[in-house]
């Protein structure tokens, strides 16, 4: 009985999705079958244990989010399970962003993780968005943030952990320089209030619960993620700017807030994997791979064509369908109404995710639930077409239709056993438009 009800789908659904992603998936097809990944990941793997990897990071987005850069990972640089990795990244404006991240298992010889990671930008064309609205304005931002993770596991499996993270953030919001039409002075989103054009210091510290049974990293296809965290962020006084900086016509500075620019935010998270694939593994890890190579070549020619035979290799490579689903939710509330500054409110954009949209909106309560259904196309490129919902609302208990957006879409993601590489797809949200995703970033942050 179920075999009918799977017959319009294996032979009519999922041959229209194949031929979707084919203007993707081809290009990807043809690097791995004449092993041109394989031979990019060995030629940027360095070391006696093959644990450095140095890359080139290219985006070729027109106009100034041109980027090129590198990134250095080592693994075991200092000690057993450590990690260093390290990102530089220069824009087509002249911008740059450097990061470092420090990581360490098993720390102290106890079982706890630590982490330390360093970021500093230069971003011109950096913006704030009012909350309610996809209304952004220019203000070029030079912060440097500071960040300690300490984790522990609350289970002998490991499976639930306690994370405790403490940040420093020098934030340096400057005006604009060639587009002083684009200034904010009004009370809308006062100056004063939310830090706009101001320098501050701000120190969040976060307490989470994860708890992770995905069978992979890179390509999870059966399992639960859930996070639930909370956030206490303490800012200092503003530094003040002067309306010289701002105008021409004006003098002084702004006048000091007098208002409490504390918050509290929190973030769920609940990722859920269906694995509908026939296939005892997802996927093969290299030395895996060698392996089954070696034992598959010293059949016998009648058992090597029993092993090969195009059902059973079907079975083990190509019965592997995934369906993969997120749900997220971000809260802020502030201490003082009107005080939070311009960067405590979430952003609900292509990364929470809803690709079909190249803006952003910001608000003080974000939800959003995403489905993907992915199938195989080679060994490493997976199929992905995707449905996608968001919401925002200004009050906990104010969600309304009235803000509520849909996308949709269709592409394929490229990953190895250790690595994840790229996606490429497209995003539509209803009829009324379509936005092109190519980033080396994974669907759910």
């Amino acid at each position: 009985m179920l075999q009918i009800f799977l017959w319009p789908f294996n032979h009519v659904v999922q041959p229209v999705l194949n031929a979707a992603v084919y203007p993707f998936a081809k290009p990807v097809q043809y690097a791995f079958g004449n092993g041109l990944m394989e031979k990019t990941v060995d030629i940027i793997t360095f070391g006696p244990q093959k644990n450095i990897m140095v890359y080139p990071i290219v985006n070729l987005k027109p106009g100034t989010e041109a980027q090129l850069g590198f990134s250095y990972r080592h693994r075991g640089i200092f000690f057993n399970r450590d990690y260093l990795v390290y990102q530089m990244s220069y824009y087509a404006n002249g911008d740059l962003y450097l990061s470092t991240r420090y990581s360490k298992q098993q720390l102290f010889g106890l079982p706890l993780f630590g982490a330390f990671r360093y970021n500093q930008y230069w971003d011109s064309n950096d913006t704030f968005i009012i909350p309610g609205t996809k209304q952004d304005f220019v203000q070029p931002d030079s912060s440097i943030i500071l960040e300690w993770r300490l984790g522990a596991p609350l289970v002998e499996s490991r499976k639930l952990n306690i994370e405790l993270t403490f940040k420093q953030k020098f934030i340096d919001a400057n005006p604009p320089t060639s587009t002083k039409d684009s200034l904010l002075d009004n009370e809308v989103f006062p100056i004063a209030d939310r830090g706009l054009y101001q320098n501050s210091v701000q120190f969040p510290f976060s307490v989470a619960f994860v708890y992770d049974d995905l069978d992979y990293s890179y390509a999870p296809s059966s399992g639960t993620r859930f996070i639930l965290s909370g956030d206490y962020v303490h800012i200092h006084n503003y530094e003040g700017v002067r309306y010289s900086s701002l105008y021409s016509d004006k003098t002084g500075g702004v006048e000091v807030s007098h208002k409490n620019h504390d918050y509290i935010s929190n973030t769920i998270v609940l990722q859920h994997y269906f694995y509908l694939g026939r296939a005892p593994q997802y996927i093969l890890s290299l030395t895996e791979a060698r392996k089954n190579r070696k034992f598959y070549t010293d059949f016998s020619l009648e058992d090597a064509l029993r092993v090969w035979k195009p059902e059973n290799l079907r079975e083990t490579l190509f019965e592997r369908r995934v369906i993969a689903m997120q749900f997220r939710m971000e809260n802020m509330w502030e201490m003082e109404k009107g005080g939070a500054p311009f960067n405590a409110f979430s952003r609900l954009n292509t990364r929470y995710p809803l690709r079909g949209y190249s803006g952003a909106w910001a608000a003080y309560h974000l939800m959003g639930l995403s489905t993907e259904y992915r199938w195989p196309i080679d060994r490493f490129v997976d199929g992905v077409v995707f449905d996608e919902y968001g919401l925002h609302a200004p009050q906990i208990n104010d969600w309304s239709f009235d803000r509520f957006y849909n996308s949709w879409g269709f592409g394929i993601r490229v990953r190895m056993p250790n690595l994840y590489l790229f996606r490429a797809q497209l995003g539509f949200h209803g009829l009324h438009g379509v936005n092109l995703i190519l980033t080396i970033a994974p669907e759910y942050k």
